[in-house]
């Protein structure tokens, strides 16, 4: 019975690491684009001085995507349309992902009062213009993230893995459209 538990125990641990390394992944590919296109808008060529700060970002917003979760943020929508808990989703979790790059912001500054704002790590938050573009491209990339979440919440993880990764030819899912 000690090793059925142990087996239980190691699923579960596979299982909401898998999830936590997904949410990683993705959102560390986000912020790698957005430190891409800095470096190329901006014309700041120290790219791989911004990948690093990139994946601690990417570390810390996947625990606070996970603790979210946990807090069932935007669960009051699972009743609707799926189109509802994505968009609102992607709302919230984008407002927390500005909201912690200013934290990010103020607590460098207070570290370090003489580095300079404008070095591309974070927002300059005192131009609105780049405030409300980084929320809207925080929230348009998010919703893909968020789509694909709750899609998998309707037919299920595995089903999920199974048309993303394996052949529509080999799948036996009863969603797919059988020709």
């Amino acid at each position: 019975m000690f090793s059925g538990q142990a087996d239980s125990i190691k699923a579960n641990v596979r299982a909401r690491a898998g999830h936590f390394f997904f949410i990683f992944g993705y959102l560390w590919l986000l912020l790698s684009v957005y430190a891409v296109h800095n470096s190329i808008v901006l014309s700041d060529w120290r790219l791989i001085g911004h990948l690093g700060p990139a994946m601690l970002k990417a570390l810390v917003f996947a625990k606070f995507v996970l603790i979210g979760e946990h807090l069932k943020l935007g669960e009051w929508f699972a009743d609707r349309p799926l189109i509802w808990p994505i968009l609102v989703k992607a709302g919230l979790f984008a407002a927390v992902l500005i909201g912690f790059d200013f934290l990010e912001v103020v607590t460098v500054h207070a570290i370090w009062p003489n580095a300079a704002s404008k070095d591309g790590n974070g927002i300059e938050f005192t131009n609105v213009r780049v405030i409300l573009s980084f929320s809207f491209l925080a929230f348009i990339a998010l919703i893909p993230f968020f789509g694909i979440m709750e899609l998998s919440k309707v037919i299920g993880r595995e089903h999920m893995r199974d048309l993303f990764f394996r052949s529509h030819a080999k799948l036996k899912v009863s969603i797919l459209p059988q020709n």
